[in-house]
């Protein structure tokens, strides 16, 4: 699944946060690196490496965040190079932020002003 320009906004990283909850914190602050740092659906290309390096977590505990993340549909695998692999946001993700652009782009309510009976407009 390849996105048009899906927006990240707030509400988005609240739903990945709650629909991450029961995974390890190690794994939300690493999903949360990836889809901050390339537009939602693009490749990240850094290692895991700089990955474990900017959200101070080992490479042990990244690898395996990665691992999880990538088990569950929430990164995807994008290419390797050599013996080294690159992932974007997966498929869980995407949909996320699809449903909350869907839901952005509806109209909630309209409102109507209704005259109110026996009132002139002066006080």
């Amino acid at each position: 699944m390849r996105p048009r320009e899906l927006p990240l906004s707030a509400d988005l990283m609240r739903n990945l946060l709650v629909h991450t909850a029961e995974l390890p914190g190690a794994d939300f602050r690493v999903l949360t690196y990836y889809v901050t740092a390339a537009p939602l659906g693009d490749t990240v290309r850094e290692t895991a490496k700089t990955v474990a390096e900017a959200v101070k977590i080992s490479r042990g505990s990244t690898s395996k965040s990665i691992a999880r993340l990538v088990a569950d549909g929430w990164l995807a695998p994008a290419f390797r190079v050599g013996t080294v692999p690159f992932y974007r946001a997966g498929n869980k993700v995407l949909e996320l932020a699809e449903a909350e652009e869907a839901q952005a782009g509806q109209q909630m309510a309209s409102v109507s002003h209704l005259p109110v009976r026996g009132f002139d407009g002066d006080e």
